[in-house]
């Protein structure tokens, strides 16, 4: 094979790898990826609040409610999950946490899809 025949192979190659990951993100934008989202935080972001206090947040309506798992540092934190209408999660931040800033981390999967959301907020735990 000459060099020209090694070029255009090189050159079809090359092409392919570029196109191929776009390719990949339309067929999931044409799917909806719509990943769930999370507000209404309660304490409210920057607050100092006691170890073992008690947390609050809703959920979209896409989000798959036993997807959702919350993280303080290192700690998962149990949940109690209310479907009444917008999906209310409740929880305790860990009573071992003092004296330090920590993010309330909220991961969650929508229910139409697996288009994964992230979420949080800070929060001083203090005495």
């Amino acid at each position: 094979m000459d060099k020209t025949g090694y070029q255009q192979k090189f050159l079809v190659f090359l092409v392919m790898v570029l196109i191929a990951p776009s390719a990949w993100s339309n067929r999931c934008a044409g799917r909806g990826c719509n990943p769930p989202a999370f507000k209404d935080m309660v304490p409210a972001a920057g607050s100092a609040v006691s170890r073992g206090s008690d947390f609050s947040f809703t959920a979209s309506p896409n989000t798959n409610p036993r997807s959702i798992r919350v993280m303080v540092k290192g700690h998962e934190v149990a949940l109690e999950i209310e479907q009444r209408g917008p999906i209310r999660v409740r929880g305790k931040l860990p009573s071992d946490i003092l004296g330090a800033y920590a993010r309330v981390n909220i991961t969650g999967s929508s229910s139409q899809s697996s288009c994964v959301g992230n979420g949080g907020w800070l929060l001083k735990i203090g005495d």
